[in-house]
């Protein structure tokens, strides 16, 4: 199967999910952003408690009808702003020039600025951890577009020119680790150093497991 092929099957298999309020008009989605960001704010401040919708929408300066209709629940406010946290990642990645000469250094590069960015806001990024922890189905569009936006991210890292399947698998694990790690993190039960190192161990034995399958190939 050529390269074309195999990411056209891909394609058709998982469709791509939309970032979230695009389909909205534009000032729509600057409202709808301002209460994103006015949630981050107040995560910033309190963590996840002080999160409160009627304090989103004051601080948005909204209704709170309004809030609701663009969010039904605090939780998937809360993941749309993880959502917009690492589309911004993969945005400021996309066009820097990594360093490291396998894959497995640049995803760790990756990785170690956005354990910074963990540590510099740690009660945001534990709300935000948190409302992903407790989401339901109803959140589901969300998390498709969180996971695809990491994949993404980790693919564009690896700079690996040609792929395929299972290079997109090999991605997807290492994505899933790092939303395992987090919810680790945000429970207190690995430190920021146990998160890079249990996601150095992971990255490695992805891609050492990756790089035998295209030997054999």
């Amino acid at each position: 199967m050529t390269e074309e092929s195999a990411m056209g099957a891909e394609a058709r298999k998982r469709p791509v999910a939309q970032s979230p309020g695009s389909g909205l008009k534009p000032a729509q989605r600057a409202r709808y952003l301002r209460i994103v960001d006015s949630a981050k704010q107040l995560a910033s401040e309190g963590g996840y408690d002080a999160v409160q919708m009627r304090a989103v929408a004051d601080r948005s300066g909204v209704a709170l009808g309004t809030v609701y209709r663009y969010f039904p629940s605090k939780n998937q406010l809360l993941v749309v702003a993880m959502v917009t946290q690492f589309e911004e990642v993969g945005e400021y990645f996309s066009g820097a020039d990594l360093p490291g000469d396998t894959p497995h250094e640049r995803i760790m590069g990756v990785l170690r600025a956005s354990v910074s960015r963990l540590e510099q806001d740690p009660r945001q990024y534990d709300a935000l951890v948190r409302a992903v922890m407790f989401a339901d189905a109803s959140s589901a569009p969300e998390l498709d577009r969180l996971g695809q936006v990491l994949t993404e991210l980790f693919a564009k890292s690896a700079g690996i020119e040609i792929v395929t399947e299972e290079v997109l698998n090999a991605v997807r694990i290492v994505a899933d680790v790092w939303m395992s790690t987090l919810v680790a993190w945000a429970n207190g039960r690995q430190s920021a150093e146990g998160v890079l190192a249990h996601m150095d161990t992971a990255v490695r034995l992805v891609f050492d497991r990756l790089e035998r399958l295209q030997r054999a190939g």
